[in-house]
């Protein structure tokens, strides 16, 4: 079985896979299950009493190293949600085929056969790994860095970016304000990481709501730890779920106070 990859890459699989099927009859729907290959080999058989291994059939439980729960593919809502689950528990999405009959034992034929195409993917990938020096991440830049260096973080993708795209507007507000009172309680007790790593999550979710919500002047009002920036803080948020209301005379009202308290200062 040809495996595609729709995120990962085929020739570094990481050994925990979402894998969905397409219906020829149905091609709005796709059935899914959950691949792991472990990185510890078991032997089931210390576990299994002999009368009951007797009935398991063809599983090989000395050598139990893979396998997909559930083991038919179940029906879910859309692929666009499988893109989000494989993004957040940063698993690889592959394509395994169609399926062509619903009788169990086939559906059952074909998660089997997936398995076994992933599992000698991560096979052929880890032992040629085991026999490479170990791989020296690079720099932003391209350059390599210098040995026993870190690796550099990868920011190519933040989970907060998809838990926003997710969220209501309402949901997006109360988590703006639970924010904001992190970032003064942190500023409070001088906690420059947290102040810092709190700054960063309400930019992040600036860029998931309206531009009319002027997010960037909220954070800019609560960096200023007076009783000022604070009060400006309290109008920009306040204003933000006027918008969110469609209460725009109230808004506008509340952006009159804000230009009237920032001309004071």
């Amino acid at each position: 079985m040809d495996l595609v990859f729709q995120r990962g890459d085929a020739a570094r699989p990481k050994g925990h896979a979402l894998a969905f099927f397409r219906v020829t009859t149905e091609p709005d729907k796709v059935y899914a299950t959950y691949m792991v290959v472990l990185p510890v080999k078991a032997d089931l058989t210390k576990y299994v009493p002999p009368f009951l291994a007797s009935h398991l059939g063809s599983m090989s439980l000395s050598d139990f190293s893979a396998f997909a729960m559930p083991p038919v593919p179940e029906a879910v809502a859309t692929l666009r949600e499988l893109e989000l689950l494989s993004q957040l528990r940063d698993d690889d999405l592959v394509e395994a085929g169609s399926l062509f009959s619903f009788d169990i034992t086939r559906l059952m034929e074909s998660v089997n056969q997936a398995v076994q195409a992933y599992s000698q993917l991560c096979s052929s990938y880890f032992t040629a790994a085991e026999s490479r020096p170990r791989e020296v991440a690079p720099q932003p830049g391209g350059k390599p860095l210098p040995a026993g260096s870190p690796p550099a973080q990868d920011r190519s993708y933040q989970v907060n970016e998809v838990l926003y795209g997710l969220m209501s507007e309402a949901d997006k507000l109360a988590d703006l304000s639970r924010l904001l009172g992190r970032l003064r309680f942190a500023q409070e007790g001088r906690d420059t990481a947290t102040v810092a790593e709190v700054n960063e999550e309400i930019s992040t979710l600036g860029r998931h709501l309206p531009d009319s919500f002027q997010v960037t002047g909220l954070l800019a009002a609560a960096q200023n730890v007076s009783a000022r920036g604070s009060r400006l803080a309290q109008l920009y948020l306040e204003r933000c779920f006027r918008l969110a209301a469609g209460d725009s005379s109230s808004a506008l009202a509340l952006e009159e106070q804000i230009r009237g308290l920032q001309a004071l200062g």
